[in-house]
């Protein structure tokens, strides 16, 4: 927990989702939402309309919540949000014909509405980001050198508003989501000039909702005019993508991701999924624990180009895939705590229904045996040594059966009996690898004196047959059932 003095009034500055430094002043002063649509929250979802659960972890001070859709301010100490699976937020987000072409989502605990906010000097550092909107998890009580209580009322959970700063895996990114393949999402920003170049950091997931396989993206920083039309910046327009020391990135020559720090330019796949230990990991990836899967990065001054997903993950896969045909996983919750992350034990490696996995009522894309089998029309897998968890004996803690990897060892298949056991459990469960549809974005932005008050990011998710790699067991790298329904699907 940070100890710092607030520059800022907390209730109005979440609702403006802006925050502002008194010695530097912003450049980008807000997301400009003309082309957003907020819509309700989807806690209906909850299984059988029970509506929200009173949470402990989610009390704060009254009147210090802003309402994700309304904008207004609650008048008691509790989130409006219970189980996190089921309660999401999200605003759609249109192209120049009303299209709605993708959205921006959060799931409303320590991220609200709308889902992304501008840091104008961080309140710790000084810098400038973007990053998602809401509160510091990681806020807490704070003790002097002597024990004393010297809590202020910004140091709570739910008033210390989000900064660049805040610790790592605090749901520091923004998540927006793609909905059409070869279609521009944009994302446009206010701006007021200061007579300087204010640097930016993107903290941003990215989320392939297409319905079709992806084999890259471009990120392109230009300017939207009246009637909807973007032009890509030029190379004297004030905008520039640029290394995390300030450098531009050259207009012509361009500069590849893998000649950059991690951090610096990167789209990422989950590292609970492919990596090995790092300073900010100490477990290894589930599918490769020596790996990243990642885009290769190729960055110049006003675009960015994603492209060549690594073979760690194509080779399992084939390419980015949807959210809408993922693969299934097992997992075990650690810790009881329902919306925190639980542990990735086993997987399916043939096509996965959740409905029927955690229904166990077959559906047209899943008859009975694959129901009763969670889900999986294949036999389930795991890429650990075992499934099977057993506890310390001295300080009762979970071990955790380690990864193993293709290199040493092919995942092998569950036993009838270990599959009842999971059944049987309720500490185990079956759902989607969600984070297989997601990319976490690292860059950095320039943003000098512009022409005009505002200036747009797009960016648009694209499918290369020619170049695309072929998932094992499939016809060809496009083939891919589209069942997607855009405007009412929405998955964090």
């Amino acid at each position: 927990m940070k100890k710092t003095k607030k520059l800022f009034a907390t209730a109005a500055a979440l609702g403006a989702l802006a925050t502002f430094s008194v010695a530097n002043a912003a450049m980008i002063t807000e997301w400009d939402q003309t082309n957003v649509t907020p819509r309700p929250s989807t806690d209906e979802l909850y299984p059988g309309g029970v509506g929200y659960a009173w949470d402990a972890w989610n009390y704060i001070e009254p009147g210090y919540l802003t309402d994700p859709n309304t904008g207004a301010v609650s008048a008691d100490g509790f989130m409006p949000s219970g189980w996190a699976k089921y309660s999401v937020g999200s605003g759609a987000i249109s192209n120049a014909a009303g299209t709605v072409v993708g959205a921006m989502t959060w799931k409303e605990r320590d991220t609200q509405g709308p889902g992304l906010s501008i840091v104008n000097g961080d309140d710790v550092t000084g810098d400038n980001c973007i990053m998602s909107a809401g509160w510091n998890p990681d806020s807490t009580v704070v003790l002097d050198g002597d024990g004393n209580d010297i809590t202020e009322m910004s140091d709570y959970w739910g008033v210390d508003i989000k900064q660049c700063s805040d610790p790592f895996q605090s749901s520091k990114r923004f998540k927006s989501v793609s909905y059409m393949i070869d279609t521009p999402l944009d994302l446009t920003f206010n701006t007021t000039n200061n007579g300087q170049t204010e640097e930016y950091r993107l903290l941003m997931k990215y989320g392939n909702q297409t319905g079709s396989r992806v084999t890259g993206f471009t990120m392109q920083l230009g300017f939207v005019d009246a009637s909807g039309n973007f032009t890509e910046a030029g190379p004297s327009d004030g905008l520039s993508f640029c290394s995390r020391n300030g450098n531009n990135y050259d207009y012509t020559v361009p500069t590849t991701s893998d000649i950059m720090k991690q951090g610096e330019l990167d789209a990422l796949q989950a590292h609970g999924l492919f990596g090995a230990p790092d300073k900010h990991h100490d477990s290894y990836g589930y599918f490769n624990p020596y790996v990243r899967a990642t885009f290769l990065m190729t960055a110049n001054q006003t675009h960015i180009v994603a492209s060549d997903m690594a073979a760690v993950h194509t080779d399992l896969f084939g390419e980015w895939l949807p959210s809408s045909n993922l693969k299934g996983g097992l997992y075990f919750d650690a810790d009881s705590i329902i919306y925190t992350d639980n542990i990735l034990m086993a997987s399916c490696p043939g096509n996965y229904d959740e409905e029927a996995g955690t229904t166990g009522v077959a559906t047209a894309d899943c008859d009975q045996a694959c129901a009763d089998n969670l889900g999986c029309d294949a036999p389930w897998v795991t890429y650990r040594e075992s499934v099977n968890i057993t506890t310390d004996p001295v300080t009762g803690d979970w071990i955790i059966p380690a990864v193993v990897g293709t290199d040493i060892r092919q995942p092998i298949e569950l036993t009838t009996a270990e599959l009842d056991a999971i059944k049987a459990n309720p500490a185990w469960s079956t759902g989607a690898i969600d984070d297989l549809a997601n990319v976490n974005i690292n860059a950095f932005v320039n943003v000098s004196d512009l022409n005009q008050d505002s200036f747009t990011l797009r960016v648009t998710p694209t499918f290369d047959e020619s170049t695309a790699t072929t998932e094992p067991g499939t016809a060809g790298p496009a083939d891919f059932e589209i069942t997607i329904d855009a405007p009412n699907t929405v998955i964090p």
